[in-house]
């Protein structure tokens, strides 16, 4: 089947038929990953750029989300097992006093689709529970959602007390956010910045040196 139409739905935000779709390529023997890459992601892609636009809002993009979310949970049990070939594990969250949850929920599915391990800790996170929940999860990234202005100021914060414990070393931080930037980044001492969840994929391969 044309792995188009899948995009298309999700983009139009047509859960049923974007569902109804993914499982005929299953029926059909369509390769899982390829379903994946050439359907579900091209489609949540297009609802970020329509984001972009302004052509959709933040209740589209949210649920561009859910509807890429419930064609990959359809998915997820016909993978084929990867052991330990992770692409790495990530913690992710809104830092404390910022309740938004879109954009990072948004990255937090890209980073799946393409291998990533993801541990969603919510908002409003304390900058330990950050560091506890990587410690815990052995994670290689730490990343740090901030929509406001008067929540970046948290986001040093996590990676002061990062550089105070002496293991600032062993993790690599990335930030993101509207009120973000590639300066704030540098200024703060991140190992990174994106401005959007295609691009966070791309940081977070870059810092574990995946192609």
């Amino acid at each position: 089947m044309d792995l188009n139409q899948i995009s298309q739905a999700v983009e139009e935000l047509e859960k049923d038929k974007a569902l109804s779709l993914v499982q005929q390529a299953l029926d059909e023997g369509v390769d899982p990953p390829e379903i994946i890459n050439s359907g579900i992601v091209p489609g949540l892609q297009g609802v970020g750029k329509k984001f972009e636009t302004e052509e959709y809002f933040l209740a589209e993009l949210m649920m561009g989300g859910k509807v890429s979310q419930a064609c990959m949970d359809l998915v997820e049990p016909h993978l084929p097992a990867t052991g330990s070939a992770s692409a790495g594990t990530v913690v992710l969250g809104a830092v404390e006093g910022d309740l938004h949850d879109i954009g990072y929920s948004l990255v937090a599915t890209q980073l799946e689709l393409n291998g990533f391990k993801v541990h969603k800790i919510g908002v409003n996170v304390p900058a330990m529970t950050f560091i506890d929940k990587a410690k815990e999860t052995s994670a290689d990234i730490i990343g740090l959602s901030a929509f406001l202005v008067t929540t970046i100021p948290n986001c040093n914060e996590v990676i002061d007390y990062l550089r105070d414990m002496g293991i600032k070393d062993k993790y690599k931080v990335i930030i993101g956010g509207t009120e973000t930037s590639q300066e704030k980044a540098v200024a703060m001492g991140a190992d990174g910045w994106a401005p959007n969840a295609v691009e966070a994929v791309k940081l977070c391969k870059g810092l574990m040196d995946i192609n």
